[in-house]
């Protein structure tokens, strides 16, 4: 009894770990560019005995699955079909980001939702004029004149990317950006989260289920080892 209930308390603080993490999953299901975590565990085995004897802390991995892309029919609203990332300028520095809802600033300068400027080939896009289109290639023409090109880069290794917040992400290792030239940019369209809303319903009724059985496997070994002490002391 004694090992079996660590391994339960074990198991249900792991539901409430990956609970979280489905939890957050489908809050932003409705995000532009979302992209979904999931929590993976690593069994801890024992050399000497060769027996499992817990799990290390859960590690959370991003999905960068392409969600599917909307048209919006707003001239500032921007997706990359295929790899590759936005770069965005911030006061902590470069952020990458795969949403691609812009607008304009006071000043003209192309921004994302956060007011933080979007990145060209030449530095920050300023745009004055009215009739702003962007074909594939992320070419940015004014008024019929030439005005920059949206920087479209990749990494070597996404996976190591560290989200910020709901939709930026930053280098937690250094890594050296490479120009996208495989992936088309869709003007007038977003793309909508990775997010399939019926699987992560369906993981959190899963993770919800094991976590109760937990706490009920807590509970009753609980109530063997009072009864337990409770027979000893009558000898």
């Amino acid at each position: 009894m004694g090992h079996f209930q660590p391994v339960a308390a074990l198991g249900a603080l792991r539901e409430e770990r990956r609970y979280s993490v489905i939890a957050n999953n489908l809050s932003n299901s409705q995000t532009a560019g979302f992209r979904k975590d999931n929590l993976v565990f690593r069994q801890v085995i024992d050399k000497a005995s060769n027996r499992i004897t817990g799990e290390e802390s859960g590690r959370t991995l991003t999905s960068f699955q392409q969600g599917e892309l909307q048209t919006t029919g707003n001239p500032l609203d921007v997706a990359i079909d295929g790899e590759g990332f936005f770069k965005i300028r911030t006061p902590q520095g470069i952020r990458y980001t795969r949403s691609g809802s812009f607008k304009l600033n006071q000043d003209r300068i192309l921004v994302n939702g956060s007011g933080f400027p979007i990145m060209g080939r030449g530095g920050e896009i300023t745009l004055v004029g009215k009739n702003i289109s962007m074909d594939k290639e992320g070419k940015i023409l004014v008024d019929g004149n030439s005005a920059d090109q949206l920087a479209v880069v990749t990494l070597p290794a996404p996976h190591l990317l560290k989200k910020e917040g709901q939709t930026l992400m930053k280098l937690d290792v250094p890594q050296e950006e490479m120009e996208e030239s495989e992936s088309q940019v869709i003007q007038g369209s977003l793309e909508s989260s990775n997010i399939n809303t019926v699987e992560e319903m369906m993981k959190m009724l899963d993770s919800l289920r094991i976590y109760e059985s937990c706490m009920k496997a807590i509970q009753a070994n609980d109530e063997l080892n009072v009864k337990a002490v409770n027979e000893i002391g009558r000898v």
